[in-house]
């Protein structure tokens, strides 16, 4: 599947779906997801070079440094230019998502 034939879940979605599972409203979940997601941003967003957040059975955020880049190329007008370091976020899923996420597609 491409990521143009992706489907797309917002918080929306999540919250609903939180909510169905512990069978309760979704006005009252609305403000425990928004807690959740607000206090992963915020501890993602500290001033660390690097950091991870590990949430067993699901899988582990990481903020992780890059190197400047001082000869990279702007593909558009292929002039040279300085990219300086930064931090970069990435997800590895844990064993139990990884199992499902190997599994072979269905052809469509």
């Amino acid at each position: 599947m491409s990521s143009n034939n992706a489907v797309t879940y917002t918080k929306k979605d999540v919250t609903q779906r939180v909510a169905e599972k512990l069978d309760l409203p979704v006005s009252q979940m609305k403000a425990p997801v928004d807690a959740v997601f607000e206090a992963l941003r915020e501890i993602m967003s500290q001033d660390h070079r690097a950091l991870r957040v590990e949430i067993r059975n699901f899988g582990v955020f990481e903020v992780k440094p890059t190197k400047a880049k001082p000869r990279a190329r702007n593909p558009r007008t292929n002039e040279e230019v300085y990219v300086p370091p930064r931090r970069k976020s990435h997800f590895k899923p844990g064993r139990l998502l990884r199992g499902v996420l190997r599994e072979p597609l269905d052809p469509e």
